[in-house]
C-alpha cells in the first residue's frame, strides 16, 4: 500500500541522493584545485626567495636598498661584489660608496671610544688670516694650515707690509718676528709663554732684536714696559713660564729651548711689493718641552682626538721704537726685543690645534708590530689612529731594511711587513708563501731648503730675492754622483788630498750644475752646498739611487774614474779600487745597498791646541734616517760637528748652530711624504728620456704604471732606469707583505682589517689622521682590488697549514712552492706581470669566488650572505599545506563514497 507518504518519501529520497553527488563530486574538484593552486604558489615563493635581487632604482642609495649584494667589511667600508652588482646599486663599478651611519656598527663605537676626548677642530678650512691693527693696519698674514698638526713646517704668507729696510738681509726696520707659544686662554698667550731669545746671537738686526732683554739700553725705554731695572747695571728679561708649572726662567735663556732646538724666526723680510713668505716649523711636546703642544693629559688612557692647543705669534715691525720715536734713517736698526710691552702690544695671534702626542689608543689595547721600508712610516703613523679606533688593536711600526724585512718573512710570526720588492723566491722557506699587497706610491727625492743670497756681484733686481725660498732645481745623475762620492772640495774637511783640486768648490759653483741652473749663476752662498745629508742604511731605495746614476753613461764614466772632457772634473780617488783609503769601493761593486763615505780624512792640529783629529765624519756625517734627513734641511741643519769648545774640560767637539733662516742652503736625501711633511722643495731629475722631471702626482703613476715584472709574479717593481716620458725615475710602490700560514687567525684578521683600511678611507688625501699624507699618490684602482684581494686570502688562510704542490697554483702576488727551489725563478726574472693600472677581470654573476692574492675576480672578494628572516618558514609551511591537500584530494571523496546508504 501506497500512500502520499510514500510516494512523497520516495520522491525525497532519489532527490536527495542525486544533490549529494553533486555536491562531492564538487568538494573533491575544489580539493584537487586548491592542492593544485598551494603547490603552484609554493613553488613560485621559494622560487622567488631563492633569485637574487632585482636592479635598485637610479638614485636609491645602498643603504636604503634591501639588496644584500652591498657587503659590509669589518671596517664598514660597503663594495659590490662585481661590476653588475655595483651598477645596479647606482654605484660605479670598483667605488667604494660610504656606508651609512649604524648606531652599533664601527663609527658607533669610535664615537663612544673617544667621548672623553677633548673638542675636536673646527670645521672648515684649515688655513686662517689674521690683520694688524694701527700703524700696521693693511698687514694680512695668513698661516696655510691651523689644525691636525705634528711636528711639521707650515706656510705663512703675508701682505700689505712695507719693504724690510736697508735690505732683505739687512734687518733695521719693516720686518715681521715669529715665535711659538703655549697658552690656555682663549684670548691668547701672554710673552711669558712664548718660545723665543734662544738666536741672540743673529746680529743682522739690532742688538736686542732677537733676545729676551727688555732693557736695550740706557737712553731707550719703554714707558709701558713694567718690568724694569731696580739698580745700575742690571739687565732685566721677559721671563719664560712652561706649561707644566716650572718655577719661571727670569735670566733671559731657557733649559727648555736654546740654538739647537728653538723654532723661532726673528727676522722674516717684506719683499718691495709688500708681500712676504716664511716656512716656519710647527712643534710638538717632544721638539718643544716647554710648550707641551700636543700633550695630552696625565693620568688619562684616551684616546684622543686633540691635544693641548698652542698658539703662532706674529709680532710685525715698522719704524717706530718702543719710546715713540721714528727712525728717519733707512740704514738705523730698531734694538728692541718684540717681547717688549709696546712691541708686544702689536701682536696678531694664531691658534693651532694639534693631533694628540703619544698614545691614540686607549692603554691595554692589544699591540701588533709592522716594520719595514721607511717609505711607509708616515703613512702608517697617520693612519693608526683611526685604525685603532675601529678595529681597536695598536699597529706599531719599527724601521727596518728591506734586507731584514725579507729575511722575516722566512721566520716564525714574521708580522706584516712593508718593502720595495718581495723576497727571492730562492729564499722562500718550504709550506711559507708570502703574499703581496700594493700599498703606497711614492719616491726618493733630493730635496733641499735653499733661499737666495747675493754678494756685491749680483743685480739688483737678483738682490731683492734674498732671504726667499728658491724652488727649482734640475739635477742630472753626474751631479747626483758627485754629491754622492765626496767630490765637491767643500764636501770634505780642508786639506783633504784625496778630492782632485781641480774639482768645483760645490754644487752651486759647478759649471755643469749652473749650465741646467741658470738661475744660480749669480747667486753667492758662503757656507757653500757640497753635499747632501743621506741616512746610515737604506736598502732598495739606495740601491735604485745607483741604478739610476749608473744607468748614465756620463755619470758611470764620472764613477769609474774618467776625467770629464768637457767638465775636467773627477771623482774623489776614495772610490776607488786603487785609491789610497781602504777600504775603498770599487766601482764594479755598486750599486750597493748604501752610501759609502770611504774617505776617512782627518785632520790634525797643532799639539799645543790640544785638540783631537777632525775627521770628515764629524763634519759631514749620516743622518739617522731620511727623516732626520728632511727634518734637518727643513731647519738649515747639517749636522756637522764643526765647533771647538775649549772651555769645557777636556775640551770637546759641539754640533754647530742651524742655519738661521734667509741663510740656509742644505740638500737631503729623503722620501716625497717626509720632504712634503717638512716644506722642502724637490729637485727635477733627469730620466732615461732625457727629460726633467718632479715627483709629482702624475710623473710617480707615470713610472708605476711603466713597472716591470720582478722575482715574484704580479709584485712589479720600478725600473730607475726606465725610459717612460714623463715618469719620474725614483717612483716607488710599497708593498705590504706577510705569511698567512706563519701567523695567528686573530692576527690575520688584524691586519687584513689594516689593507681594508689602508685601500678604502685611507686613500683620501689629507690632512687629518687616517688620511693619505701628502708625498703618496692614491692607488689605482688595479692596485686597491689587488690589495683587497690579498687582505681577503690573509684573513682566510691566516694560521693554516698550505696546501699540497699538487694543488692548483695561486694566482700572482704568490710564490707557491708548488717546484723543487733550485727551479724558482731568478731574482728579477719572473714575466706575465700585468701592469699596475690593469684592470681586473670581471666575476661571473652571482657566482661564488674563490679568492687567493693576486687580481681578484671581482672588486670586492666576498658574497654576502642572504637573510630571509621568518620568510624561510613560510616556504616551508606553504609546502606542507600542499602536499596535504593534494593528499585530502585523492581521501576525501573515498571517504565520502564509504558513507553512502
Amino acid at each position: 500500500m501506497t500512500g502520499p507518504d510514500t510516494v512523497g518519501g520516495v520522491g525525497r529520497t532519489g532527490g536527495a541522493g542525486r544533490t549529494g553527488g553533486s555536491r562531492r563530486a564538487a568538494a573533491h574538484r575544489a580539493l584537487r584545485t586548491a592542492a593544485a593552486l598551494t603547490l603552484i604558489l609554493a613553488t613560485a615563493a621559494g622560487a622567488g626567495l631563492s633569485a637574487g635581487p632585482g636592479p635598485v632604482r637610479a638614485g636609491v642609495s645602498a643603504a636604503q636598498s634591501a639588496s644584500p649584494q652591498i657587503p659590509v667589511d669589518p671596517l664598514g667600508a660597503p663594495v659590490a661584489i662585481d661590476q653588475a652588482a655595483g651598477a645596479a646599486a647606482g654605484t660605479p663599478a670598483g667605488s667604494t660608496p660610504s656606508a651609512a651611519p649604524s648606531a652599533t656598527g664601527p663609527s658607533a663605537a669610535a664615537a663612544t671610544a673617544t667621548g672623553r676626548a677633548a673638542a675636536a677642530p673646527a670645521d672648515g678650512p684649515s688655513a686662517v688670516t689674521v690683520g694688524g691693527t694701527g700703524e700696521f693696519a693693511g698687514l694680512e698674514v695668513t698661516v696655510g694650515q691651523t689644525t691636525h698638526l705634528v711636528n711639521q713646517v707650515v706656510t705663512v704668507v703675508w701682505k700689505g707690509g712695507r719693504p724690510t729696510q736697508p735690505s732683505p738681509m739687512v734687518f733695521g726696520q719693516n720686518y715681521l718676528t715669529f715665535m711659538q707659544c703655549w697658552g690656555d686662554d682663549d684670548s691668547g698667550p701672554d710673552r711669558e709663554q712664548c718660545q723665543y731669545g734662544a738666536s741672540k746671537g743673529d746680529n743682522r738686526g739690532g742688538d736686542f732684536v732677537p733676545s729676551r732683554q727688555l732693557n736695550p739700553g740706557r737712553t731707550l725705554v719703554d714707558p709701558a714696559e713694567p718690568i724694569k731695572p731696580t739698580q745700575p747695571n742690571q739687565n732685566v728679561f721677559a721671563p719664560f713660564r712652561s706649561f707644566d708649572g716650572s718655577p719661571a726662567e727670569t735670566g733671559g735663556s731657557s733649559q727648555f729651548f736654546g740654538p739647537q732646538s728653538t723654532n723661532e724666526v726673528p727676522y722674516a723680510p717684506t719683499r718691495a711689493d709688500g708681500t712676504g713668505q716664511v716656512f716656519f716649523e710647527i712643534q710638538t711636546g717632544s721638539e718643544a718641552a716647554g710648550l707641551g703642544c700636543g700633550n695630552t693629559p696625565k693620568g688619562e688612557s684616551g684616546p684622543f682626538t686633540e691635544g693641548r692647543r698652542c698658539w703662532l705669534v706674529i709680532v710685525p715691525r715698522g719704524s717706530t721704537e718702543v719710546d715713540g720715536s721714528t727712525l728717519t734713517n733707512p740704514a738705523a736698526r730698531l734694538q728692541s726685543s718684540p717681547l717688549s710691552a709696546s712691541n708686544w702690544a702689536h701682536r696678531l695671534v694664531v691658534p693651532l690645534r694639534f693631533e694628540p702626542v703619544g698614545l691614540s689608543c686607549p692603554l691595554g689595547s692589544s699591540e701588533l708590530v709592522t716594520s719595514g721600508t721607511e717609505f711607509a712610516a708616515e703613512m702608517i703613523w697617520r693612519w693608526q689612529p683611526a685604525i685603532c679606533r675601529r678595529a681597536g688593536r695598536i699597529f706599531n711600526f719599527g724601521q727596518a731594511t728591506d734586507d731584514m724585512a725579507r729575511l722575516r718573512l722566512t721566520r716564525d710570526r714574521p708580522g706584516l711587513l712593508f718593502l720595495g720588492a718581495p723576497l727571492n723566491p730562492a729564499d722562500q722557506a718550504e709550506g711559507r708563501t708570502p703574499v703581496y699587497a700594493p700599498l703606497a706610491v711614492s719616491g726618493l727625492t733630493l730635496a733641499f731648503d735653499i733661499e737666495s743670497q747675493s754678494n756685491s756681484l749680483t743685480p739688483p733686481e737678483t738682490a731683492k730675492r734674498d732671504g726667499q725660498r728658491i724652488q727649482e732645481m734640475n739635477l742630472t745623475p753626474r751631479l747626483v754622483a758627485k754629491l754622492l762620492t765626496q767630490s765637491y772640495r767643500f764636501a770634505v774637511n780642508p786639506g783633504d788630498p784625496r778630492v782632485p783640486a781641480g774639482n768645483p768648490r760645490d754644487l752651486v759653483t759647478d759649471p755643469e750644475f749652473l749650465d741646467v741652473n741658470p738661475q744660480f749663476r749669480s747667486l753667492a752662498f758662503p757656507s757653500g752646498i757640497a753635499d747632501l745629508l743621506v741616512p746610515s742604511a737604506d736598502g732598495d731605495l739606495a740601491l735604485a739611487v745607483w741604478k739610476w746614476v749608473l744607468a748614465d753613461p756620463d755619470a758611470k764614466a764620472f764613477v769609474t774614474g774618467q776625467v770629464s772632457p768637457v767638465w775636467h772634473d773627477s771623482v774623489n780617488t776614495a772610490f776607488l779600487a786603487d785609491g789610497t783609503v781602504q777600504p775603498p769601493v770599487p766601482p764594479q761593486e755598486l750599486p750597493v745597498p748604501g752610501y759609502p763615505k770611504p774617505d776617512g780624512y782627518c785632520k790634525q792640529f797643532d799639539a799645543e791646541l790640544q785638540r783631537p783629529e777632525w775627521c770628515n765624519l764629524d763634519g759631514h756625517p749620516y743622518a739617522n734616517n731620511m727623516a732626520e734627513a728632511a727634518r734637518a734641511a727643513a731647519r738649515g741643519d747639517t749636522l756637522a760637528r764643526s765647533e771647538w769648545d775649549p772651555s769645557t774640560i777636556p775640551g770637546s767637539l759641539k754640533k754647530a748652530n742651524p742655519q738661521a733662516q734667509g741663510l740656509r742652503g742644505v740638500l737631503a736625501l729623503t722620501t716625497t711624504a717626509q720632504a712634503a711633511r717638512y716644506g722642502l722643495s724637490t729637485a727635477k731629475l733627469r730620466n732615461g728620456a732625457g727629460e726633467f722631471v718632479a715627483p709629482t702626482d702624475p710623473s710617480m703613476l707615470a713610472a708605476a704604471g711603466a713597472a716591470v715584472p720582478g722575482a715574484v709574479p704580479g709584485v712589479p717593481v720600478v725600473d730607475p732606469a726606465g725610459r717612460t716620458a714623463g715618469g719620474y725615475p725614483l717612483t716607488t710602490i710599497t708593498y705590504a707583505a706577510t705569511v698567512p700560514s706563519a701567523i695567528s687567525a686573530a692576527d690575520g684578521k688584524a691586519y687584513a682589517e689594516l689593507l681594508r683600511y689602508a685601500v678604502a678611507d685611507g686613500q683620501k688625501p689629507g690632512i687629518a689622521v687616517g688620511e693619505l699624507p701628502a708625498g703618496y699618490v692614491p692607488l689605482t684602482e688595479a692596485m686597491r682590488a689587488r690589495a683587497t684581494a690579498v687582505a681577503q686570502t690573509v684573513e682566510e688562510r691566516a694560521g693554516k697549514p698550505e696546501s699540497s704542490p699538487e694543488e692548483p697554483a695561486a694566482e700572482p702576488g704568490t710564490t707557491p712552492r708548488a717546484v723543487p727551489r733550485a727551479a724558482a725563478p731568478p731574482a728579477g726574472g719572473g714575466g706575465g706581470a700585468p701592469e699596475p693600472d690593469a684592470p681586473p677581470a670581471p666575476s661571473p654573476a652571482h657566482s661564488l669566488v674563490t679568492l687567493a692574492p693576486g687580481p681578484p675576480a671581482a672588486p670586492v672578494a666576498r658574497t654576502a650572505r642572504t637573510d630571509v628572516g621568518g620568510l624561510r618558514y613560510l616556504l616551508l609551511g606553504a609546502l606542507i599545506a600542499g602536499l596535504l591537500a593534494g593528499a585530502a584530494g585523492v581521501v576525501v571523496p573515498r571517504l565520502l563514497r564509504r558513507r553512502r546508504p
